[in-house]
């Protein structure tokens, strides 16, 4: 029953949230911005992250939301989002309420949160493994890196998707950008990383919060984490609200997270951030 009644808030909260979707469609991001800023917010940073990442319910998935771009600029829309975009948005909208930001000011936000030291210097300064976002999302504070507290243990593997396929990602036909994402996984290689294995994931769960960040560590040859996105705790169990591919748009799993992780082959275990009190 405290299931059923946890889930049903979340429904309403959505509803409320889906009843000016359509209005949104048609708006400005500045115009969205405002709206999501008079959402109620109260209870920590990591409550706000999931507040925010609520009032995305429904919002379709659109794959890939930060490339085709001829040159590395800011991309800010709230009407197509893929699982990264979710995190980040989400992150910097939380922020900006809690600090009364402006519109610019969420930008500012965003572009500390995507960028490496928070300045747009061409694709390589985009955080494009989620090993390397989540180490420099801490080392500036907003995060805590809480893997091991959980029950990570040590993940021993080399990272080298993107410049062994350079092929998915035309921004690295240019052998000086291929060359420095190179250099990125070496130094991302050079760190120590840890993973809770999926099998230890349910014994985990009770140890998550409201607003915990999590991704999801891969099978794939050379590749760090297949999807991200943030948990929502219904009694000791933790849900994940994500941007599904599968389900084409922003949802809150029907699966309690161990049992949705166990569901996905490609998925060998996760790692978790909690935000830090600003």
């Amino acid at each position: 029953m405290k299931i059923n009644i946890a889930i049903l808030s979340v429904v309403a909260f959505s509803l409320f949230i889906l009843s000016t979707q359509n209005s949104q469609a048609q708006s400005t991001p500045q115009k969205v911005f405002a709206q999501k800023m008079e959402l109620p917010g109260n209870g920590d940073l990591g409550t706000q992250v999931l507040r925010m990442a609520e009032s995305f319910l429904g919002t379709p998935y659109v794959a890939s939301t930060l490339e085709g771009n001829p040159t590395e600029k800011l991309v800010c829309r709230f009407d197509g989002l893929d699982c990264t975009t979710l995190v980040e948005n989400s992150l910097a909208l939380a922020i900006s309420k809690n600090e009364n930001l402006n519109y610019e000011g969420y930008k500012t936000e965003l572009t500390k949160i995507r960028y490496r030291n928070g300045v747009i210097d061409g694709y390589p300064s985009r955080l494009h493994y989620v090993f390397d976002w989540m180490y420099e999302n801490e080392k500036r504070g907003l995060l805590e890196d809480i893997t091991e507290k959980v029950g990570g243990v040590p993940l021993k593997k080399e990272i080298n998707f993107m410049s062994t396929h350079a092929n998915f990602y035309p921004a690295l036909d240019a052998t000086e950008v291929w060359e420095k994402i190179k250099e990125q996984e070496s130094i991302i290689n050079s760190r120590e990383h840890s993973y809770i294995p999926k099998a230890a994931l349910q014994k985990a769960e009770p140890l998550l919060r409201d607003g915990d960040i999590v991704a999801f560590t891969s099978s794939v040859e050379g590749l760090d984490c297949n999807h991200m996105g943030i948990i929502t705790k219904i009694g000791s169990r933790a849900y994940l609200l994500h941007a599904s591919l599968a389900g084409k748009k922003v949802i809150l799993s029907s699966l309690p997270l161990a049992e949705y992780v166990a569901s996905v082959p490609k998925h060998t275990g996760m790692i978790v951030a909690r935000m830090t009190e600003q």
